[in-house]
């Protein structure tokens, strides 16, 4: 079980390693979702990064949800939803919450630290690479209230049920 005063955070999602399949794109969660409820749930007529992030999330799981219910409850869903599938099967997008956790949890605080981990760890050695994974990370992270504005953890009963595989 996490503790927060531990500030540790495991280096696998339950199964999922952090540091492959980590493919940096630039849409976020809010305008994907924005945009997918503009268009009435026609994901054919998405933008390729917004497909991207779409599959990534495994949008199509709660897809009608969010277009019969208002915004305000769009969040409570799609965080419902991250929990309630496996890590291994989510992409990258999703996966990018976590890890700029837990970088900020375990490393420390700041795009700086965050850069030197992706290029440490092989993910990539380039900073728009990293600027990408980070971007998307952070705000999909702060947009779910999972994240606070330097990528630590906001809330860690979240990250804890997402970790030990609880709804």
């Amino acid at each position: 079980m996490i503790q927060k005063e531990k500030n540790k955070l495991p280096d696998e999602l339950r199964g999922r390693s952090i540091e492959k399949k980590v493919i940096p794109t630039v849409c976020n969660l809010k305008n994907m979702i924005n945009r997918l409820v503009d268009l009435g749930g026609d994901t054919s007529q998405l933008k390729q990064w917004e497909k991207r992030s779409y599959k990534a999330y495994l949008t199509d799981g709660i897809k009608n949800r969010i277009l019969l219910t208002q915004p305000e409850l769009w969040k409570d869903i799609i965080r419902g939803h991250i929990l309630s599938c496996r890590p291994v099967d989510l992409g990258a997008s999703v996966i990018d919450i976590y890890l700029v956790a837990y970088v900020a949890e375990n490393y420390g605080l700041g795009k700086e630290r965050f850069y030197k981990y992706i290029k440490d760890h092989g993910i990539s050695d380039k900073d728009n690479s990293a600027q990408a994974i980070w971007q998307v990370g952070k705000g999909d992270g702060i947009y779910l209230g999972i994240l606070n504005e330097d990528g630590s953890v906001k809330d860690w009963n979240f990250m804890r049920r997402w970790i030990e595989g609880l709804l």
